[in-house]
């Protein structure tokens, strides 16, 4: 079933979907999506380069896909952040935000307390700690902790490199980009990454954490449905 066919009852929009996955995770953080969403493009982090800014990083990223698509792009956590600053290579109808944020005003005060520590990130035992955090990974894990067994999950699918630039990335974050189209929000009222208390999202999770797309699929399902559906997308129709 394609985006554009009837699903769940529902009429969905003729448009590609992409979906960055937060903070160098791999495509599984969307393993629901996928299911409800077949034509929904997950592409990979390519390997940053030292110099890269997120701006740079998504000029790079842009080239990957479709430019002749029309499409909706997204993303989870740091993915929704790179998702705005590609928006202003791609012009999509649409950005989605996953448990992400805005603007670097909506950081918490911890990441904003860490950016003086940003430059000692190279220096992060990221294997060591990846291996360290197997047991959260767990099906027991999974089943009695499943936030923080999402987020276990979503780190040990990252590349180093990539992880390391992205940490760096939102520590320096400092300028939100300019988004000319409309962007749709959702959010776990119980994150603890990105606390809903320092952002406004147009639909909340109640009870979801983090890692919203794994642990809420039903929910955020839905709030693509309705984003694929939305007037706001053509409101001169």
């Amino acid at each position: 079933m394609s985006l554009g066919e009837r699903h769940d009852e529902s009429q969905v929009a003729p448009v590609q979907l992409v979906l960055l996955s937060g903070l160098a995770a791999d495509a599984s953080i969307f393993t629901p999506q996928k299911l409800a969403f077949p034509n929904l493009v997950i592409p990979s982090w390519p390997v940053p380069l030292p110099s890269d800014t997120l701006d740079t990083y998504g000029e790079r990223l842009a080239k990957t896909l479709s430019s002749d698509a029309t499409m909706i792009i997204g993303g989870a956590s740091f993915g929704g952040i790179v998702a705005l600053h590609l928006a202003k290579q791609l012009k999509p109808l649409a950005v989605l935000l996953i448990g992400s944020i805005q603007s670097p005003s909506e950081l918490p005060r911890y990441a904003r307390a860490a950016r003086l520590l940003r430059h000692f990130v190279p220096l992060l035992p990221v294997r060591l700690l990846q291996w360290c955090i197997r047991p959260a990974t767990s099906k027991l894990a999974n089943r009695w902790l499943p936030h923080l067994s999402g987020l276990a999950r979503q780190f040990r699918g990252s590349n180093p490199i990539v992880f390391k630039w992205s940490l760096q990335r939102i520590l320096d974050w400092e300028t939100a980009p300019v988004v000319t189209c409309p962007i749709f929000h959702i959010h776990g009222n119980r994150d603890g990454v990105l606390p809903i208390k320092y952002t406004k999202p147009g639909t909340v999770v109640a009870g979801g954490g983090h890692v919203i797309s794994l642990t809420h699929p039903r929910e955020v399902n839905e709030f693509i449905r309705d984003a694929l559906q939305s007037d706001r997308l053509h409101p001169s129709s």
